[in-house]
């Protein structure tokens, strides 16, 4: 009896002594300062002491927009015991730039599976192996060979739009919420989930035909069912989102939301599963089949050869197409990229919706780039040919000035000092410190981008020297070796469904004062986006109210 007295007492002497060292040791760290950090403000009062600073900012539906406004007074803060983020543009060079020393951050080795992919992978050699495997997949001849998969989407897109098109709106009269039929944010995400399954798979997934997300999967013990995909894209970012950057925590968080988010639990493994079984689908084909796609180049190199990838490394790489952060079924283990925006679906359709927005809130914009592409496309031409659009200044400037003011990743991609330490705006920092530069702040330095919060496309058609200065200082596909791969992917899906829809149709929003929110996860997601949508050269509304329930179903809103 005495004994066991005496190894509960020691038991309790262990856990005492744990809590104080967890309590003390980041206070002493802090005081000592090895890495002479404490010189830099502190985003709040927990940053120099503990990562979950990181988990307090998420509280923020917005937190870089909030970083920002913090930036404005220090350009550089600690974010985390181990963090700096630097608010000005003439750290991109130093951090991301081509011969920098910075290695990514060890955040993306905690956060990946079994089979890292091109986004997340660390070593800077495995990194040039599959940066050199997939530049043929990502080859803008290879891209233009599939622009049909492309326009396929968009004509099946069209076809839906048709059908729910108004009366045109009339000058001052007010806008029936039953004429909001057309949710554009839930249709850009079908949209890039559908060209991006095909380019990437060949698969036909049929989202855009049925008006819904739902495709099959393997849910673990179970038998097929219909999983919704854009759900099984955002839970895994939504969730993780909020304490991936406490490093120090981020196993003991990821184990406590698994057990305590009954929707992150739902949706765990969904997006694995999708994955999984489309890859079947696909690699089934591979013998009976021949088949142009991304999985193809991933098989094969130019020269017709079998690369002889395993199907973990395979899958991984297929699955970027679609989401950079998800959770993936092999072990059941979480991938999280942190990397560039992607060259899939949901930061295109973010970049989609975005600029549509843009469009519409600003007149005399939009009435511009119709009369550019009036000039550039035949009469009768339904759907915008990418030849005809690619170099179009405006239409370009009116997307590029978009991912600007709304960069879809819009926080600092993280990377790391190397051991011997760096100078970065001439501050010399020490090795092993997190460091990064976020897209949304860089895009809005008032010395480079006058007026930064206003939509202004035609800052991108000056070929002065600022001009360039500005273009350094753009970085939504981030910059130097670890620059976006896809990013000819999304600007292509971009030109052509952008360019045919402004020339097709004309677009309300629920009021004039109607403003787009966003959400940020890793991605900033925006808000749904409700339109009032008819034909410019006129079209008729069917008038039976049941059509128009049916339609409001079909559109998302019921989601």
């Amino acid at each position: 009896m005495r004994r066991a007295k005496q190894d509960e007492m020691d038991l309790w002497i262990l856990l005492g002594a744990i809590l104080a060292w967890s309590c003390t040791a980041p206070l002493a760290i802090y005081l000592y300062d090895p890495k002479r950090l404490r010189r830099y403000p502190n985003q709040n009062i927990f940053s120099g002491l503990t990562s979950l600073a990181y988990v307090y900012e998420r509280r923020n539906s917005f937190r870089t927009e909030i970083l920002h406004s913090q930036h404005e007074r220090h350009p550089i803060l600690r974010t985390g015991p181990n963090v700096l983020s630097f608010g000005s543009v003439a750290a991109i060079k130093d951090i991301y730039g081509h011969g920098s020393p910075c290695l990514k951050d060890d955040v993306y080795k905690s956060i990946t599976g079994s089979h890292p992919h091109i986004l997340n992978v660390v070593d800077k050699d495995d990194h040039a192996r599959k940066r050199r495997m997939l530049s043929n997949a990502f080859a803008t001849r290879n891209l233009e060979q599939w622009e049909f998969k492309i326009t396929d989407k968009v004509q099946k897109m069209i076809v839906q739009f048709d059908k729910r098109c108004t009366d045109p709106y009339l000058d001052k009269c007010a806008i029936a919420s039953d004429d909001l039929i057309v949710n554009f944010r839930f249709w850009s995400n079908l949209f890039t989930l559908d060209a991006i399954a095909d380019i990437a798979l060949s698969e036909r997934l049929g989202l855009l035909e049925s008006g819904t997300d739902l495709v099959e999967g393997i849910p673990s013990g179970s038998t097929v069912q219909n999983l919704n995909f854009i759900e099984s894209l955002h839970c895994g970012s939504r969730t993780v989102s909020r304490f991936v950057g406490a490093t120090d925590w981020f196993n003991s968080l990821k184990v406590i939301a698994t057990l305590c988010s009954p929707y992150f639990r739902s949706h765990l493994n969904d997006f694995g599963n999708i994955v999984s079984m489309l890859t079947d689908r696909r690699l089934a084909k591979q013998e009976s089949e021949e088949t142009s796609d991304f999985l193809s180049c991933l098989i094969e190199d130019k020269a017709g050869r079998i690369r002889g990838l395993d199907r973990g490394e395979i899958e991984a790489e297929a699955s970027v197409l679609r989401k950079r952060r998800f959770l993936h079924n092999c072990k059941a283990e979480l991938i999280t990229s942190s990397t560039t925006v992607d060259a899939g679906s949901d930061t295109t359709a973010i970049a989609l919706t975005n600029v549509l927005y843009y469009l519409i809130k600003h007149p005399n914009t939009l009435k511009k780039l119709r009369d550019e592409l009036s000039g550039a496309l035949a009469e009768g031409e339904t759907i915008a040919p990418y030849a005809k659009v690619k170099s179009l200044p405006y239409l370009k400037a009116c997307l590029n000035e978009s991912l600007r003011l709304s960069p879809p990743v819009p926080r600092g991609l993280e990377r790391k000092t190397p051991p011997q330490g760096m100078e970065i705006l001439g501050e010399r920092i020490a090795g092993g410190v997190t460091v990064s530069v976020p897209a949304y702040i860089a895009h809005r330095d008032p010395r480079l981008f006058p007026e930064p919060e206003s939509y202004i496309p035609e800052r991108w058609l000056d070929e002065s020297e600022p001009t360039k200065d500005m273009r350094s200082a753009f970085i939504p596909f981030t910059t130097g070796a670890r620059a976006c791969i896809g990013r000819n992917i999304t600007m292509m899906e971009q030109q052509i469904l952008i360019a045919t829809l402004v020339q097709r149709y004309d677009f309300m929003l629920p009021s004039p004062d109607w403003k787009l929110t966003w959400e940020e996860a890793f991605n900033l997601w925006p808000s749904q986006m409700p339109l009032k949508l008819w034909r410019r050269e006129g079209g008729s509304r069917e008038t039976d109210s049941r059509r128009g329930v049916q339609v409001a179903e079909a559109s998302g809103f019921s989601q």
